[in-house]
């Protein structure tokens, strides 16, 4: 067996990674990164426990997101690649590390003293990646500390494969919906909007009439609402979930977005599973120096916490029918 792919399954058994002020930003480009924090027609998260996968990439001063991501395992974050091109355009010379950190189990815009945050020490983007094209817009972050797990931060499972035409998906991100946000006007909640995924034949044809409808690619996801709520232009890094037997698994990340905030036009969203080697080779975790008494433990919290989602779940479904 080879050594990466060994500590790959050795990984595996304990941790499933599948399965502000504008001061500080340039004025000629703060209107850009101001607009791709919106979401219109969403409705509010009300508790870190509904999505637990839920990362907030922020600014470090002063504390403002910038971008959200999905819990892969205990140390790796995946979110999308273009925010850190259009962040290094603000900041030249600067790296990632010194300029943002992580935040978990928080569906509040603004953070409290209490909140779990954990410092970038790594990033890698996806070596075929097109900021041009928008393709292949994935990143993947390391946490310098291991992220603490608990009912309201845990990792979400890889959906494998693709998903069929009209499923019901979840999209989850910070944002507000006026034309052009200041921060101010974010919604002071985490925004979900309930959409279904289409084929990307009828995601083409719903972007023909913009002559876009050659951006679609194998690995594109998109989504619509007809018109019930749209995903706005740039919303960065959010997670794209569908629901088997009550329980979230990762579809794909935020993409593109066309005619800003128009429900009129798809969103479109990049496909995880067709990374799926490449995600595997980045994320694994070199155990050779891991701290397995403490790994354990963590497994056996989350573990825990998910059977206790779970249970909830049902709990919920049953009184639901028993209602109906």
């Amino acid at each position: 067996m080879r050594p990466l792919l060994g500590l790959w399954i050795v990984s595996l058994v304990c941790f499933p990674i599948f399965g502000g002020e504008l001061d500080s930003f340039e004025r000629n480009f703060s209107q850009n990164l101001i607009r791709s924090k919106r979401m219109a027609g969403g409705t509010d998260v009300e508790s870190a426990e509904e999505v637990p996968y839920q990362a907030s990439i922020r600014l470090l001063e002063p504390d403002r997101h910038l971008a959200s991501g999905a819990i892969l395992n205990f140390r790796f974050i995946v979110t999308q690649a273009s925010f850190i091109v259009k962040l290094y355009r603000v900041y030249p010379g600067q790296e990632l590390p010194d300029l943002a950190r992580i935040r978990f189990g928080q569906v509040d815009l603004q953070s409290s003293a209490n909140d779990q945050f954990q410092e970038i020490g790594s990033y890698v983007i996806h070596p075929n990646f097109s900021f041009i094209e928008a393709r292949h817009d994935v990143a993947l972050l390391k946490t310098v500390g291991v992220i603490t797990f608990n009912e309201r931060v845990q990792p979400i499972v890889l959906h494998k494969g693709p998903i069929p035409d009209n499923t019901y998906v979840q999209y989850t991100d910070w944002g507000a919906d006026t034309e052009y946000a200041m921060p101010e006007n974010y919604k002071p909640r985490l925004q979900r909007i309930n959409a279904i995924a289409i084929s990307n034949d009828r995601c083409s044809e719903l972007l023909e009439t913009l002559s876009l409808g050659n951006i679609i690619s194998e690995s594109r996801v998109c989504i619509y609402t007809n018109g019930e709520g749209s995903v706005c232009t740039g919303n960065a890094g959010g997670p794209l979930v569908v629901f088997e037997n009550g329980q979230p698994q990762l579809v794909a990340i935020m993409n593109f977005a066309y005619l800003a905030c128009n429900s009129s036009y798809p969103g479109g969203f990049e496909r995880l599973w067709n990374h799926n080697r490449w995600i595997v080779a980045s994320a694994t975790i070199d155990l050779k120096y891991a701290n397995f008494e403490k790994m354990c433990r963590l497994t056996r919290n989350v573990a825990a916490q998910m059977l206790a989602n779970q249970q909830r779940a049902v709990r919920r479904r049953t009184a639901a029918r028993d209602f109906l």
